[in-house]
């Protein structure tokens, strides 16, 4: 079976559930009290005695710039992700993720990662607060073989640059610290969350070129009685900050250099519906917002690399490094991202209660003040018809007391 026709069946699949569970309803909206914004995730718990899963597939399509072929055809690149979040105390959850199906081998595809982890915040939660502050832990083991796509071929073994970005195959520590603000605390008809999370991530492997990650997201987003909206920003850098990072140990001696902006960087727009019984269906859209600094990935600037001999020459600083090949952030320039989320057990939390009886409580007010609106609007119309009515009726009264006097 061929990595097409899987897609195919899976999403056959996925359509029939959504037209089973999506006309359900239940006794009122459920939410998750630590629902984050796609890969921003939010400082809250989900609660004690709530477990919550998610269903994610990406796609995208990519090219491999390569020097070495003439032609970029670009492949499709379907996968498949599970996440799931369990409340063991009021203050504490339990997350469980993986990739179940990832990067394609003879048309097959592989099992990507699983990834284990716990989420903690302050337990002052029990109601909506402006301020919270958390802390995800999570421990990453990945599968990634050494046939995964690579940019340009810059892979040693089972390290390198993929479609998406830097990956260490086994295993990775990652922390997030997270904090955001809800302002509907203050202000009853704002629905609006910001947040902003700083996290590192580990690689354990210490063979071949392998460099920690600095993760930082920041987002805002509105949510709706029965919808949401956000944007963010993503960034996984590596320690090029203040100066581009050398890169060696690549294959065939390679040397190349990667400077801070072009570390994958995405800006992500979305949107979510949600229904009575908790189900939520979502749509991410993240765009690459990386720039390629120095020299870039063509035959035309390796060239120049390789000629930069001399002081005020094209490349010359890069020469100087000793650097053989070029770097570009040849990532994926889009994906598109859908999720469904569910509760499979679930028991509502003070904080969310609260939440829905202000979203409801403004709604009903909106639709007070139309009414009211209406009902004024109405009022005045119907003093303007009788005041004409009258008047009408008054000057026939005259024009009959007239004949009635003209009359001999």
């Amino acid at each position: 079976m061929t990595a097409i026709n899987t897609c195919k069946i899976l999403f056959i699949a996925v359509t029939l559930i959504l037209a089973i569970i999506c006309p359900l309803s239940a006794q009122g909206p459920k939410r998750n009290r630590g629902e984050g914004i796609y890969q921003l995730p939010s400082s809250n718990t989900s609660g004690l005695q709530n477990i919550w899963v998610t269903l994610r597939g990406t796609g995208f399509l990519w090219a491999n710039k390569s020097l070495d072929s003439t032609e970029q055809k670009p492949g499709i690149f379907p996968f498949g992700e599970l996440y799931s979040e369990i409340g063991v105390t009021q203050w504490a959850s339990l997350l469980f993720e993986s990739r179940v199906f990832s990067y394609t081998r003879n048309g097959w595809f592989q099992f990507g990662n699983v990834v284990a982890g716990t989420k903690l915040t302050l337990p002052n939660n029990k109601e909506l607060r402006f301020w919270g502050i958390g802390l995800e832990s999570k421990y990453i083991w990945n599968n990634t073989n050494d046939t995964f796509p690579s940019l340009a071929g810059y892979r040693a073994g089972t390290t390198g640059f993929a479609p998406e970005g830097y990956i260490v195959s086994g295993s990775n520590i990652q922390i997030k610290m997270i904090n955001d603000f809800d302002l509907i605390s203050l202000y009853s008809w704002l629905p609006v969350k910001a947040g902003v999370s700083l996290g590192i991530r580990i690689p354990l492997q210490k063979a071949e070129y392998v460099f920690n990650q600095y993760l930082f997201d920041i987002g805002v987003s509105y949510f709706g009685p029965g919808y949401d909206f956000f944007v963010m920003y993503s960034l996984e850098a590596l320690n090029n900050l203040t100066s581009p990072l050398l890169v060696t140990n690549l294959p065939q001696g390679r040397r190349t250099q990667i400077a801070f902006s072009e570390n994958p960087m995405y800006l992500t727009i979305g949107g979510k519906v949600r229904y009575d019984n908790g189900i939520a269906l979502s749509l991410f859209i993240p765009f690459l917002m990386s720039q390629n600094y120095g020299s870039s990935m063509t035959r035309d600037d390796l060239r120049a690399l390789n000629e930069s001999t001399s002081p005020g020459s094209k490349f010359y600083d890069e020469h100087q490094k000793g650097l053989t090949d070029p770097f570009d952030p040849w990532y994926a320039k889009w994906k598109i991202v859908g999720e469904i989320s569910f509760p499979i057990l679930y028991k509502q939390t003070g904080s969310e209660m609260m939440r829905n009886f202000l979203l409801m409580k403004n709604q009903d007010k909106s639709r007070k003040i139309d009414i009211d609106e209406q009902l004024r609007a109405g009022a005045i119309r119907d003093s303007i018809e009788a005041s004409a009515q009258d008047s009408k009726q008054r000057i026939e009264d005259i024009k009959k007391r007239r004949e009635e006097l003209q009359k001999p």
